[in-house]
């Protein structure tokens, strides 16, 4: 089994029906592996504490197929007679959408916390999760240097429609809040500044990137958060097109000031071929400070977790254009 962003067939119908089943969003099983799919296994991939390197490989298909099989043993627990063969078919569907109704829950065919609990199913931390402490936010000076003139597009991601990753906070709005202040605290030094989008509206993804090469910046800064299907994963990673040496650069200086900044898990970079990166003419990095579907990472972020965001990567923009 390898499937790969750009993949197309009935394997990748299959992988998403999976992936949705088991709450990791891959949008519609339209068997085209895309964006969307790629999160949703990086998603399991981080949950289960493997390489997060976004290919469904046959370690990603085994941990996909315990989970499933797990759910299926609880289902014939509960009465239902199903094969454990660990995929989604019409039989389980059946089943857990029977079980949903019959146990008061949304009927969605989806099986969230909500429904594992019901299932008797112990929801386990992240394999590679470690326990994290929220910090208070705290006011670190910023390291000198101004931005000269130097143009930063910054994308706010997701928006409109498409919410991103939800928990107690939706991601997009998250995106946006820190999206406004990074840029208003980069004008302050010096910067200009264009944004992809500076309220709640849907942007194609192949149209943000072109906004940042239409206006020729210095830099490409897309603001994300992540999502998994444990509520317990935290943490902050940056992402970067593989073997990019600026990109790289940028990448690193900016995760050490959301790390510095935030003091959450080290998640580390991810070198991978996405829209943003993929398509920009110039450096360019995705931020993931924090997890929307983290509580405690929600909690943080709204009792200033986000100004220290945003902090973060202006430490690291300006520690890249001042080194």
């Amino acid at each position: 089994m390898y499937l790969e962003i750009g993949t197309m067939g009935t394997d990748v119908a299959q992988l998403q029906k999976d992936l949705n089943f088991c709450a990791y969003d891959a949008g519609l099983a339209d068997g085209d592996f895309g964006s969307q799919t790629q999160e949703a296994v990086l998603a399991l991939q981080t949950y289960n504490g493997l390489e997060p390197d976004g290919i469904y490989g046959d370690q990603s298909d085994a941990a996909l197929m315990g989970e499933i099989r797990l759910i299926q043993e609880a289902l014939t627990k509960n009465g239902y007679h199903l094969a454990l063969d660990g995929a989604v078919g019409s039989e389980t569907l059946a089943a857990i959408t029977d079980f949903q109704k019959r146990s008061g829950l949304a009927v969605d065919g989806i099986v969230g916390n909500e429904t594992l609990k019901a299932l008797g199913i112990e929801i386990p931390p992240a394999a590679n999760q470690t326990e994290t402490v929220v910090p208070s936010p705290t006011v670190k000076p910023l390291p000198a240097g101004t931005g000269n003139g130097q143009l930063v597009c910054i994308n706010p991601g997701h928006g409109g429609s498409d919410p991103g990753a939800c928990g107690n906070l939706q991601e997009k709005d998250m995106n946006l809040v820190v999206s406004l202040r990074l840029g208003q605290l980069l004008q302050e030094r010096g910067f200009r500044v264009v944004f992809t989008r500076t309220d709640d509206r849907w942007i194609a993804l192949s149209d943000r990137p072109a906004i940042s090469n239409a206006n020729n910046a210095d830099i490409f800064v897309s603001i994300h958060h992540n999502g998994s299907a444990s509520p317990e994963s935290s943490g902050t990673l940056v992402i970067c097109y593989p073997g990019v040496t600026n990109g790289l650069r940028l990448a690193q200086l900016v995760l050490n000031g959301l790390c510095n900044r935030m003091g959450l898990a080290n998640r580390g970079i991810i070198q991978r071929d996405d829209s943003d990166v993929t398509y920009s003419n110039m450096p360019a990095i995705i931020t993931e400070g924090l997890f929307a579907t983290s509580p405690s990472d929600c909690h943080f972020f709204s009792n200033g977790g986000s100004e220290l965001e945003a902090h973060g990567i202006l430490e690291g923009i300006l520690s890249y254009f001042n080194a």
